[in-house]
């Protein structure tokens, strides 16, 4: 069991916010919520955390501006990321892991919808450092 890594879940639907931080705190994470991303970039310079999971559609900005924006700073330069997306829902990929470029720095994404346990293991995988 992890020992209380801190996860930022930047998500705009509620619903699929609160599924996603119940199952990843029933694994042990420390799981804060954001719907938009000025507010999870505030958010992350202030807490730190040690991986943010990103929906890329947001009401207020693109998901990976959001981690442009904070990869920008020095404290977050390495921050790790995983990427939810329904962009990628019409091809083979739908629940599945692939891989999305932003600002030529690969990052693990997973398609709408997906399963949480798979989720789970691809934090899991992160936070143990096998990128």
């Amino acid at each position: 069991m992890p020992d209380s890594k801190k996860i930022i879940l930047l998500e705009d639907d509620k619903a699929s916010a609160r599924l996603v931080s119940t199952f990843l705190g029933t694994k042990g994470y420390e799981v804060r919520e954001s719907y938009e991303g000025r507010f999870a970039i505030e958010m992350a310079l202030k807490e730190k955390p040690d991986l943010m999971i990103v929906d890329v559609l947001l009401p207020d900005m693109h998901g990976s501006e959001a981690v442009k924006q904070l990869r920008a700073t020095n404290s977050m330069h390495d921050l790790k990321v995983i990427f939810l997306t329904s962009l990628l829902s019409k091809s083979n990929t739908t629940g599945k892991e692939t891989r999305l470029t932003v600002a030529g720095k690969e990052y693990p994404a997973l398609s709408k919808p997906f399963k949480p346990a798979v989720l789970a293991e691809i934090v899991d995988r992160i936070l143990s450092g096998d990128n």
